[in-house]
């Protein structure tokens, strides 16, 4: 047979198997059973790796579930935020709502992402989702938010 077609088949093959979809702890527990075969160091690894595996909506109603009555109070409102930054620099926004939790670049513009919760919609509404600041040339161009 061919060499190198036997090479790429093995290549494909390869990359193929070493990539595993964990979704929950039932599906690690499997892959780690079929990887070691031994149950107290995959015991072991799926005690570390619990929080690791959380959805980003279990993390979220992890922190919810910690803030205080308080905190939840002195949120600022979505449309005060929405009202003064636009037109304001980075050393404002870092002022007003903090650091980002991420910051994405692409093109012209800059977005500073907040998935921690910074602002809610009314006194008595639950906070919201996202947070996104868009910036243009070093300044706020727009406010973007996702709902509760």
């Amino acid at each position: 047979m061919n060499k190198p077609l036997i090479l790429i088949v093995l290549f494909a093959t390869a990359s193929c198997a070493r990539t595993l979809e964990v979704k929950n702890q039932d599906s690690l527990f499997e892959n780690c059973m079929k990887t070691f075969q031994d149950e107290i160091k995959c015991r072991e690894f799926m005690s570390s790796s619990a929080k690791e595996i959380q959805s980003e909506d279990e993390k979220r109603e992890a922190v919810l579930a910690q803030l205080t009555a308080e905190q939840l109070a002195g949120m600022k409102l979505r449309k005060e935020i929405k009202d003064t930054l636009p037109g304001k620099n980075g050393n404002f926004v870092r002022e007003y709502i903090g650091s980002p939790d991420e910051i994405k670049r692409g093109g012209d513009r800059e977005y500073w992402v907040y998935k921690r919760p910074i602002s809610k919609f009314s006194s008595d509404s639950p906070p919201d989702k996202e947070i996104t600041v868009i910036f243009r040339r070093s300044f706020v161009e727009k406010v973007d938010y996702k709902k509760p």
